[in-house]
């Protein structure tokens, strides 16, 4: 029984440990699938949060690779750059979001 009580502790804890880094990730991605709506992609939440820095205010920076049709042909990278704002009673807003293309997939002649 005590087993049990210690998962079922350990469960809510981890459950209330929602940080404004994973609030901010899930922001940005919300604002990603409304821009590119039927558009195949694949960018990690996971990346994204990890990447979080402060900036000005209550304001966080997000960046993280994002792959478009993956395992295609046509596939091709780019960087994710996004920001948002926390104010009190709201929910986290995106003010900022651009898609910053990646050198690494230029073709060298």
């Amino acid at each position: 029984m005590r087993p049990t009580v210690i998962l079922l502790a350990a469960a809510a804890l981890l459950a209330g440990c929602d940080g404004r880094e994973q609030q901010a990730a899930r922001a940005c991605d919300k604002a990603v699938k409304d821009k590119l709506a039927g558009r195949s992609y694949e960018l990690s939440l996971k990346t994204l949060a990890q990447g979080a820095k402060s900036a000005e205010g209550e304001t966080l920076t997000l960046t993280a690779p994002i792959v478009f049709d993956k395992g295609l042909s046509s596939e091709y990278r780019q960087v994710l750059d996004c920001r948002v704002r926390f104010e009190a009673g709201k929910d986290p807003g995106v003010t900022f979001l651009q898609f910053n293309w990646s050198t690494e997939d230029l073709k060298k002649d």
